[in-house]
């Protein structure tokens, strides 16, 4: 596999990339993967490795660049999951969208980078800007994944689940059934409408808890892998036609 990092413009400074590719000239088909609340951490970059593996190419860009670079949660004291929720939190979807363009702008820079359909993954509140990049970009964004999903489901006027049944691409939604922190039965309104899309799918994983489907902390392998699966088969009959 192939890594880079590279730092773009953006209309509110300077963002960090990172890139995870097959080796070789490509171009690849782009996989946008959107890290999960604690930052791009060695686990992140190990599970786009994971999907590079796939023949994609796979980017990630800092979702806290406004406060630091690459933040990453360096523990569990209450002070720093305090900090990173007040990361998570404070960072709005507008935000997310602007730098979505602005990384946007940036690919036909790299020659590895496919100009054909997209698709994106997400984790945590990565999840919640899948949901919304589908929504407004989804003629672009063909596939989205999310896994363990976040603040998704809301009282919210423009609460994510609201635009699932206006895509028209491939949706895979994946819960764990021992998740508190954001738990499948507080987000049924989303499964269901996923589960009503032509080519829309959502499930909850036995055992699995917050966090399933990145390397390290709270991995499960019989979740992730089914995720990975499904995953697969929906990038390759969107991206690949």
């Amino acid at each position: 596999m192939h890594s880079q990092t590279e730092t773009i413009s953006t209309p509110t400074g300077d963002m960090g990339v990172h890139v995870v590719r097959p080796e070789g000239d490509g171009p690849f088909p782009v996989v946008v993967s959107f890290h999960h609340g604690p930052g791009l951490d060695q686990g992140s970059k190990d599970t786009m490795a994971r999907i590079a593996e796939w023949g994609y190419y796979v980017v990630s860009h800092d979702r806290y660049h406004r406060e630091e670079p690459w933040y990453q949660m360096k523990d569990r004291s209450d002070d720093e999951i305090q900090r990173m929720f007040g990361l998570v939190l404070g960072t709005t979807e507008d935000q997310v969208a602007d730098d979505l363009g602005a990384l946007l702008d940036w690919l036909p820079s790299d020659p590895a980078a496919g100009s054909g359909p997209m698709g994106c993954i997400g984790y945590c509140i990565g999840a919640r800007s899948v949901l919304c990049t589908t929504r407004d970009r989804g003629d672009q964004f063909r596939v989205g994944v999310g896994l363990h999903p976040s603040f998704c489901t809301t009282e919210d006027p423009d609460s994510p689940h609201l635009g699932v049944p206006s895509y028209t691409g491939s949706l895979y939604l994946a819960f764990g059934s021992e998740d508190t922190m954001q738990p499948a039965s507080a987000n049924t309104e989303l499964i269901d409408a996923a589960n009503a899309l032509d080519k829309g799918e959502a499930e909850i994983h036995d055992g699995a808890d917050h966090g399933f489907g990145v390397y390290g902390g709270a991995y499960h392998e019989a979740a992730a892998t089914r995720s990975y699966e499904r995953a697969k088969v929906m990038f390759e009959r969107e991206l690949r036609a």
